[in-house]
Parts: structure tokens; C-alpha cells; sequence
């Protein structure tokens, strides 16, 4: 099974629903506190005018839903399944303390110190799976935009969400036929123009 089978295995009901419950609390906090020092930078610290902005651009509803969120956008009372499991690491590493990344202190508070979730993503992926979480020394290169591919290049293929990659795929083959078929028809015009 994928990452996320082995968390959901490796955490108790009462530490996913105390890890969810602090992680979205937190992102709902987060979230506000970054209307508000929007803005203090960019409307002069009218708040109140920074939530009007948003809600403007979201609607009402959507504004609220949005500063309500959890972690990824998650309802902030689902606190019954494991998702986004690169969002729970990522939140986790932002708000540990020095973005802790030690995952064998068993006596770290991860519920009031980072993300539950994300620290056993991590714990699960170095101890069982032997993937160096602090990096390697060749890993910069899937990120590095800058870098030319060479051969011997350490490269990631995402294997999730295959069929979310085969349906871009097939809308995109879709679209060039209809392109290609749309060419066709305005070439047969010309050619019946021409023949006249």
C-alpha cells in the first residue's frame, strides 16, 4: 500500500482526530493572520477592507470557506481520513520547531509541535522505506529548473493520479483532432472556392 494506508495503520482514531483538529485549527489561523497582514501592507492595516477584497474576488461563501479551511483546503471538522499526505509534511515541516525533521523523538508534542500526520509520513518513509528525508546529494536535480536533464540525472515519476494524467491526456489528443479537423474543413473551403 501507498503512504497513506501505512499512516492511517500507524495512528491511532484519537491522534488522527487530535492531529487533524490542531493542523486545521492552526491553517485557519494561519490563513487570517495572512488577510490581515495583507493588510497591513497593502491597505494601509485595513483589515476589514482586506476581507472585503476577499470576498470580492471568492464571493462571500467562498471567502469564509476558504479562511475556514484545514491543511489543502480540507473541511476543518473532517477528521476522519488521512488525504493529502504531502500537505500534512509540508505543514509539518513549516510548523515544527526549526522545521524538525527528526522523526525518532517520540516525546515531541506533534500535536502542539507540527502535524501528526506529517511526522509519521516522514517517520514512515526514512524507517520503513529508507528514503532519505533531509535530502541526497543528487535529489536538488528534479527541482532545479535551471538544470539540464543529463542521462544519469536522479528523476522522480509521480505513479498517483494516473487517471487524472490519462484523461489530460486524451482531452488534449481530443482537442488537437477537433484543431486538426477544424483545419481540414477550412481547407476543403478554400479548395471549394477556388474550384468555382
Amino acid at each position: 500500500g501507498g503512504i497513506d494506508g501505512k499512516v492511517r495503520e500507524g495512528l491511532t482514531k484519537e491522534e488522527k482526530i487530535a492531529g487533524y483538529e490542531y493542523s486545521n485549527e492552526m491553517q485557519t489561523q494561519i490563513r487570517t493572520e495572512l488577510v490581515e497582514r495583507h493588510a497591513d501592507f497593502d491597505n494601509g492595516g485595513d483589515s476589514i477592507g482586506a476581507r472585503s477584497e476577499l470576498e470580492r474576488r471568492l464571493g462571500e461563501h467562498n471567502a469564509k470557506k476558504f479562511l475556514e479551511s484545514g491543511v489543502a483546503g480540507i473541511p476543518p471538522h473532517q477528521t476522519f481520513d488521512v488525504k493529502c499526505i504531502h500537505a500534512h509534511v509540508a505543514d509539518h515541516l513549516c510548523r515544527s520547531s526549526g522545521g524538525s525533521m527528526d522523526v525518532d523523538d517520540e516525546n515531541e508534542s506533534v500535536t502542539r509541535n507540527g502535524n501528526i500526520i506529517g511526522r509519521k509520513a516522514l517517520q514512515i518513509l526514512q524507517v520503513q522505506r529508507g528514503v532519505p528525508i533531509h535530502g541526497s546529494a543528487v535529489c536538488w536535480q528534479q527541482c532545479d529548473v535551471n538544470r539540464d536533464v543529463q542521462p544519469g540525472d536522479w528523476n522522480y515519476t509521480p505513479k498517483k493520479n494516473r487517471q487524472g494524467l490519462r484523461s489530460t491526456r486524451l482531452r488534449r489528443k481530443e482537442r488537437m483532432m477537433n484543431f486538426q479537423s477544424d483545419d481540414d474543413g477550412v481547407e476543403n473551403a478554400k479548395l471549394d472556392e477556388n474550384s468555382k
